[in-house]
């Protein structure tokens, strides 16, 4: 496959879910890998953003599939967890790229130089990790009910202290930054901004988080007359 697609047809994604790990080899060993495989800087796509991002909660990615990509490029990734989450996603990717008549390539999975083979070939390795990845969780699970049962689990240790909240604080409410864009200053996931904006600041969902504010309609005095 990688023969017949010119090299300017040839982009990459690459994922990392925190900033340690962008400081580690775990980004670059990624772009080695795409450099080797002909694709040019350029077109080697980086973004910062938890594995529980859907698609459309990674700005990078989304704009890459849905106006970069042209027919008859092809898209490679490392894994397939870089660019979904399960099974359910990652088909409705594919299926989109498959329209688009953009090649696809996972550099986990084998590969044919046929579309429709490649398409069944990740559609059922994709079900299958997604399998074992429930299952490793189910287990996982079964390992912290036996621990508590023992006493002897104390629960993963939080990140959210003083500085993260004071950060968010500040990104949130001086700069107004979404949700994402503090997850990728922070290196934070969405959830854990979240809990923080949620639990520590008082924002409340109303179409998006809002700082909660006292209802001034109860100290009106006109309004009990």
């Amino acid at each position: 496959m990688l023969d017949e697609i010119p090299k300017n047809c040839r982009y990459a994604y690459a994922r990392v879910s925190s900033k340690s790990q962008e400081d580690n080899s775990s980004l670059e060993a990624q772009k080695e890998e795409f450099l080797k495989l002909g694709v040019p800087k350029k077109n080697i796509r980086v973004e910062v953003g938890s594995a529980a991002d859907s698609i459309k909660e990674r700005p990078i990615f989304q704009k890459l599939i849905e106006q970069e990509l042209q027919e008859n490029d092809l898209l490679l990734v490392t894994k397939i967890d870089r660019c979904s989450r399960n099974t359910l996603e990652f088909l409705r990717l594919q299926e989109k790229l498959f329209k688009k008549k953009v090649n696809f390539l996972s550099l986990d999975l084998p590969f044919a130089n046929d579309m429709a083979v490649n398409k069944l070939i990740a559609t059922n390795l994709a079900a299958i990790a997604t399998f074992e990845n429930e299952r490793r969780k189910e287990r996982q699970r079964q390992g912290i009910k036996v621990a508590k049962k023992n006493g002897k689990y104390f629960g993963r240790k939080t990140v959210i202290d003083k500085k993260l909240i004071s950060q968010v604080q500040e990104l949130k409410e001086t700069k107004n930054l979404s949700i994402t864009e503090i997850g990728k200053i922070t290196g934070r996931s969405r959830n854990t901004i979240y809990k923080v904006l949620k639990k520590e600041l008082n924002y409340i969902p109303y179409n998006r988080l809002v700082k909660n504010q006292p209802d001034l309609d109860t100290f009106n005095p006109s309004r009990n007359n």
